[in-house]
């Protein structure tokens, strides 16, 4: 019987692969243009203070009339900041990382429960 301890340490050679992917590469590759990018960057932090605004008015339960201007401005950075091809690129790779760790995820599954019945049958 395999404990915790070892669990993880076979999930971190688990995640040691999964990082020499294509996705993971890609997606890294992609993350460094973007951060080079200074007009993304400065657009990033602008969206991330109006969020983190809008988070605050929610977080008191203000009505959202009060606050509408900032969901309006950022809705609009946010499709300018789409409109940056590194952005769009760095969006696109995170989308291809997410659907491998999710198909890594249902595939473990799959496993675990195949084992599982094939003991209970076996």
């Amino acid at each position: 019987m395999m404990n915790h301890n070892e669990l993880w340490a076979e999930t971190e050679e688990l995640a040691d692969l999964i990082i020499q992917a294509p996705e993971i590469v890609a997606y890294q590759a992609a993350e460094q243009r973007m951060k080079a990018h200074p007009t993304a960057q400065r657009m990033i932090a602008q969206l991330k203070s109006l969020q983190e605004q809008v988070a605050e008015y929610q977080a008191r339960k203000v009505p959202p009339k009060h606050y509408i201007h900032l969901l309006k401005d950022s809705e609009s950075l946010l499709a300018d900041l789409e409109k940056i091809p590194e952005v769009a690129e760095f969006q696109k790779a995170q989308a291809a990382v997410n659907e491998l760790l999710q198909a890594v995820t249902q595939r473990l599954a799959k496993a675990v429960l195949r084992k599982v019945s094939d003991e209970e049958h076996g």
